[in-house]
């Protein structure tokens, strides 16, 4: 059966009202427009409501009548919303803009050259389709992929950065499409994610580590996050490969090492299905059974424990040589030492400039973003 949309009964506009008043106190036009101050001619305008009552207007009608100016007010709003009751051009974009906000860090994305600039609503509304690589944009459809990320309750996660974090996801798996590695060889990464220490200490080991993942068959590049969403890294598959992502967001070699031996260690033991993504923020207090395994694997990988146990009877007067002797006895960076040490609040967080750089600087610009 066909609907019809319905309009609301009939709503009468501020001239009915007064009309009612002037009868009351049998009033002619001239006696009204006179205690108003005003011609015959505009109030004529006002008794048939083709003209809006203004705030002046109101104020002047309060006194007359002895009313509140915002009762003339909404009976002229209520009045004229009746009389249009179908949104705008102009409405209905401000609606679709509102929802893209909503979703989308619309200035940020422009600022990375993820989607251009935009001059009006078309331009920006076909730049979205043109991301999401679809022909119309589905909020409802859209809104239910955000629900694994908002597993999470802590501040970082609520449901705007939860949306702009699946957002970052999806460039995320565009990006990694634009890739080519080998063959995914599960035994070569394990006896990579083994070794990944020693990488931490060689020259030029951010590149070397980087192309013996791709030999592994591992997509790796850097994507900066996405403002609020505050993410560190994300594992995830493309096309049959894994792919580990790094966003740079500290750019220093403890969180770039950490970073990496927490991703591969979702690859290894978490990805179970081709849909399967994590993306991590590292300053969450709340995390699950994976995040806290990834955590203790990557813990282990940068030989933390030793790391304690060895600097354990010097932490009271801790000095940068000991800090050198333990990197060179488990041939480990000492930035990572520095790093795990802050992390644990055993020294101070300012420490963490000590023989640390800056990782983006000496990553290949082919992986990053």
């Amino acid at each position: 059966m066909a609907t019809t949309k319905l309009k609301p009964a009939r709503n009468f506009g501020p001239g009915y009202f007064i009309r009612e008043q002037m009868e009351y106190r049998n009033w002619s036009q001239e006696d009204l427009s006179e205690v108003m101050s005003i011609t015959p001619k505009h109030l004529n305008k006002i008794l048939q409501d083709k003209q809006a009552i203004t705030l002046d207007m109101a104020k002047v009608l309060s006194e007359v009548f002895e009313t509140s100016p915002q009762y003339w007010l909404n009976l002229d709003a209520n009045y004229r919303l009746w009389l249009e009751p179908e949104k705008s051009e102009k409405e209905l974009q401000a609606e679709m803009k509102a929802k893209i906000y909503e979703r989308m860090p619309i200035r940020d994305m422009i600022h990375k050259n993820w989607i251009p600039n935009f001059t009006n609503f078309n331009e920006l509304y076909n730049s979205v389709l043109a991301f999401w690589q679809v022909d119309k944009l589905d909020f409802e459809a859209w809104d239910q992929k955000t629900v694994p990320l908002l597993a999470r309750k802590s501040e970082s996660f609520n449901q705007y950065k939860a949306a702009y974090t699946y957002t970052w996801y999806h460039k995320a798996m565009q990006t990694a499409g634009q890739y080519k590695v080998c063959e995914y060889n599960r035994e070569l990464l394990i006896e990579l994610y083994k070794n990944l220490h020693l990488y931490t200490m060689q020259d030029n080991g951010y590149n070397v580590f980087i192309h013996k993942l791709n030999e592994a068959g591992v997509v790796f590049f850097i994507l900066p996050h996405l403002q609020k969403t505050y993410l560190d890294g994300a594992a995830f598959y493309s096309s049959g490969n894994p792919v580990v992502v790094y966003t740079g967001r500290y750019r220093r070699i403890d969180n770039f090492w950490f970073t990496v031996a927490h991703e591969i260690c979702h690859i290894l033991n978490h990805l179970n299905t081709p849909e399967t993504f994590f993306v991590d923020n590292f300053n969450e207090e709340e995390i699950n059974e994976l995040e806290a395994d990834a955590n203790e694997h990557a813990s282990c990988q940068l030989k933390h424990e030793e790391i304690y146990s060895y600097l354990k009877p010097k932490l009271n007067y801790l000095s940068q040589q000991a800090i050198i002797d333990c990197a060179n006895a488990l041939h480990i960076h000492p930035a990572v030492i520095i790093g795990k040490l802050a992390h644990e609040k055993t020294i101070s967080y300012a420490n963490q400039n000590l023989f640390n750089e800056n990782v983006l600087e000496r990553i290949d610009p082919a992986f990053i973003n």
